[in-house]
């Protein structure tokens, strides 16, 4: 064994202050086996020191706080790192996301052949699916279909508790025709999921949930690591350039709200995230939307990491009218706006609750269904609901489908239960 690196640093808020993505450089010989990295934070309870790795091509890997170690191999890698390992100068990436007042000390050590193999998680047997939500057969124009599914999940390659058959378990269980896979800052999973959706019957789309101590955001699509550490202009033009699609998490939630710029071009949002089932009363991400962020395509995420609340993927549920149940064809259609939110779930057990598909609440645009316009609204499923306008109109719903003229500059649309719960959005 070689020891091809150790350091040890006193990280300040000063330290914090120049730069939060410090390196610490390598040089990785010619032919090895595989390298291994350690962080060590010695008395800091209070710090939170991020770990990634850059290699001579750029970005190979991020695991934040989730992993204070890890392993690349010329074929594998620890998940959240991309495997291969070329002889030149490499550098290990810290993140200071938070640092006490007085500083913490940390140690960093590079070893070559690493001590340990990649651990993928448990490789779980598929469940029997006994659910799909695009069964329901929401009204679409002819030749779509509304997929129902969650576009936000983590898994082992970020900080998520479930290897990816585990995760896509969860989804068939949820009855969902899709999951984005949407790791911090890695696509180290990307590679997996064809062969892992496949195996499941669930169709998994590739994902990189961008984030920094300034909010974070989703790119879908094969395009490849999109850097964190430019800026959010930056992220907008590389994922529209390689043709996948940018939205923005979670706006107003907790200390990783947007505090970016808006980015240019098309881009999504949010607005219905896992969190506002603490609060399903919340009008939160309406206000940031009606103060001038944008809503053209919405999206609602779990943003599901583990099982240590009831809360399964689905919650809440996006649905894409697209042409079929394809990666490709659903990113496509999230880009294009054809997507609608439904928040309805069902408890299960004091452990377990999984969204309602077949006949919650939702509101479906009409624009291509024969005999209707782009600014006819139905609501399904939905009498007793009310339905308000981003002007704050009301209307009370009193049919199983009724149709409303409800242009997009009056958007977004809510429906809302007598108690107030947001159970569905729509642009």
């Amino acid at each position: 064994m070689t020891l091809l690196q150790h350091t040890t640093l006193h990280l300040t808020l000063a330290d914090q202050a120049v730069g939060r993505y410090p390196q610490i450089p390598f040089e990785l010989p010619q032919h090895p086996a595989s390298m291994e990295v350690k962080l060590a934070v010695e008395g800091g309870a209070k710090a939170v020191i991020d770990l990634g790795l850059l290699g001579p091509d750029g970005l190979r890997g991020w695991s934040g706080a989730a992993r204070t170690g890890y392993v690349v191999e010329m074929e594998d890698a620890t998940p959240g790192y991309r495997p291969g390992l070329e002889p030149g100068t490499w550098a290990v990436l810290l993140g200071l996301h938070q640092l006490p007042a007085d500083g913490v000390d940390v140690s960093v050590t590079v070893l070559s052949p690493a001590t340990m193999r990649p651990d993928h998680g448990p490789s779980e047997t598929p469940v029997r699916r006994r659910l799909r939500g695009s069964d329901r057969g929401l009204p679409a124009p002819p030749g779509l279909t509304w997929y129902a599914g969650d576009p936000h999940s983590h898994s082992l390659h970020s900080d998520g508790d479930l290897s990816l058959w585990e995760l896509a378990n969860e989804a068939v269980t949820s009855g969902l025709d899709y999951l984005g896979c949407t790791e911090h800052n890695t696509v180290s999973h990307h590679p997996h999921l064809a062969a892992v959706g496949r195996r499941h019957g669930v169709t998994l789309i590739p994902g990189q949930e961008i984030t920094t101590h300034r909010g974070h955001a989703n790119a879908w699509g094969p395009i490849g690591v999109i850097d964190f550490r430019q800026d959010a202009d930056t992220w907008a033009l590389e994922v529209e350039r390689r043709g996948g699609f940018l939205s923005i998490n979670h706006p107003v939630d907790g200390d990783c709200a947007w505090l970016h710029p808006l980015p240019p071009g098309r881009i999504g949002t949010e607005l219905y995230h896992g969190s506002a089932y603490r609060n399903l009363t919340t009008t939160a991400p309406l206000a940031w939307a009606a103060a001038g962020g944008r809503s053209g395509t919405i999206v609602g995420g779990g943003d599901f990491h583990n099982r240590s609340t009831p809360l399964r993927p689905g919650m809440p549920t996006t649905w894409i009218a697209a042409e079929e149940c394809t990666a490709a064809a659903l990113v496509a259609a999230m880009a294009a706006g054809r997507t609608t939110i439904t928040a309805s779930a069902r408890l299960l057990s004091p452990e377990e609750a999984r969204p309602v598909l077949l006949d919650a609440p939702a509101l479906v645009r009409l624009g291509g269904v024969a005999g209707y316009g782009d600014e006819d609204l139905m609501a399904v499923d939905a009498a007793g609901t009310v339905l308000v306008d981003g002007r704050g109109e009301r209307l009370l719903v009193s049919a199983g489908r009724q149709v409303v003229h409800a242009p997009r500059e009056r958007g977004p649309f809510r429906l809302e239960t007598a108690d107030r719960w947001i159970i569905a959005q729509c642009a």
